[in-house]
């Protein structure tokens, strides 16, 4: 999986080990500053394309921490912890 900071908001790839897309995951996850717990920011993705999915959230600069969940249509779940940085 990566995470990466956009303009409009983050954006995550999910691929498999064969380094094809997961698509059909239900995911959630919010932004919260490092520093403080002020701000946080809950985020609501989409699946744009097979694999990668969405969240919008304008405004964002500096570093976030940014915390992901997903679940498979299976029940499998997944969650990931990254810093964000937007200019």
């Amino acid at each position: 999986a990566t995470a990466a900071a956009e303009p409009d908001g983050v954006v995550i790839e999910m691929r498999d080990r064969a380094d094809q897309p997961i698509s059909g995951l239900a995911f959630s996850g919010e932004l919260e500053r490092p520093a403080t717990e002020a701000g946080k920011r809950p985020l609501m993705f989409r699946e744009i394309r097979p694999g990668r999915y969405e969240a919008r959230a304008g405004g964002l600069t500096g570093a976030w921490d940014f915390t992901a969940h997903a679940t498979s249509r299976t029940g499998e779940h997944f969650a990931a912890d990254r810093r964000l940085t937007w200019p």
